[in-house]
Parts: C-alpha cells; sequence; structure tokens
C-alpha cells in the first residue's frame, strides 16, 4: 500500500473514531524468557534533551510508566528502567480542532539487572497517537497520553502475558 492511500486509511480512522494508535515498538534486545516471568521495575531513569515538554513532566512520566509497569511486570528480580527519550513531539490544538493532529514519542528502554548493572533488555519505543477534530481533549493531554502508551508499549514488548491497562 503506498503512502497517500495509509494517509487517507489513517484520516478517515481517525475521523471516525477520534483517535489512531500506530506502534513503532521493537526489541533490539529481547529481555530473555525467564526474566519475563520473574522480573520487576524497581525504578524508572528518563533523560531527555531540550523537548517541550512542562515542568512536572520528569515527575509524571516515571509515576505513570511505573504505574503501567507495575500492573505487567510482577516478578521478584528487581530492575531499574533507563529511558532515553529522543522525540516527544504535542499536537497543537488549535490545528487539531481544524483538520487533526499527532502525538508522537520514540525513545530507548534499557533494562538493567539491578544486582549485576548488565543491560538485560533494550527496546525501541515508538508510538504515534493521530487524532481527528472529534478528539481535540484527549490530544491536548499528550504528556499523560504518551507517557502512558510507552509503558503500555514496553509492557507488550518485555511483559507480554499481562499489558497494563488503565
Amino acid at each position: 500500500m503506498n503512502a497517500a492511500k495509509m494517509a487517507a486509511l489513517l484520516g478517515l480512522a481517525a475521523m471516525a473514531s477520534g483517535c489512531v494508535s500506530l506502534s513503532r515498538s521493537a526489541a533490539v534486545e529481547d529481555l530473555p524468557k525467564d526474566w519475563k516471568a520473574q522480573s520487576r521495575v524497581a525504578e524508572v531513569r528518563l533523560t531527555r534533551g531540550e523537548l517541550k515538554v512542562t515542568d512536572g513532566f520528569d515527575t509524571l512520566f516515571k509515576q505513570r510508566v511505573q504505574a503501567k509497569l507495575d500492573g505487567c511486570a510482577k516478578g521478584q528480580r528487581p530492575l531499574r528502567l533507563e529511558v532515553k527519550l529522543e522525540r516527544f513531539d504535542k499536537a497543537n490544538p488549535a490545528m487539531t480542532a481544524l483538520v487533526g493532529g499527532a502525538n508522537v514519542l520514540r525513545s530507548q528502554a534499557r533494562l538493567i539487572d539491578v544486582r549485576t548493572g548488565r543491560v538485560v533488555g533494550d527496546y525501541a519505543i515508538g508510538k504515534t497517537i493521530v487524532g481527528s477534530r472529534l478528539a481535540v481533549i484527549k490530544m491536548g493531554e499528550a504528556e499523560e497520553q504518551l507517557s502512558d502508551a510507552f509503558g503500555e508499549e514496553l509492557c507488550a514488548q518485555a511483559f507480554p502475558t499481562a499489558v497494563a491497562t488503565r
């Protein structure tokens, strides 16, 4: 399917439902199978460049991601999540109200064994949420929306047996 057809289909879906969510997540180095069942995330660390976010974003992101991970990673072996946020685009509310918009997140998520300091899982986490005029209020909550989406994407990639829901 060519790009124009894909864009048209996404536009129609967004108009019909309010929002369309696209995952761009993949395992770079997947967490070993036994770790998936035996691990939990004990700490979330966030690094980011000069992204346009609110002053309280770092705390909000860590809390919302931790809440999602608490729902899917319930083992005893502690891991530290190190997040490198590379892209965080928020839809312009005025444009979303007129024609639609997109909230976009691109990041790296590394799971570190707390005991050894060794990287045991590495993931590219990406999410794009396209919203139409019907979703202008929901799209305006980009920081909350994309923080939750990050947690859900990491759950689906690293701990797929029980994806956390809100």
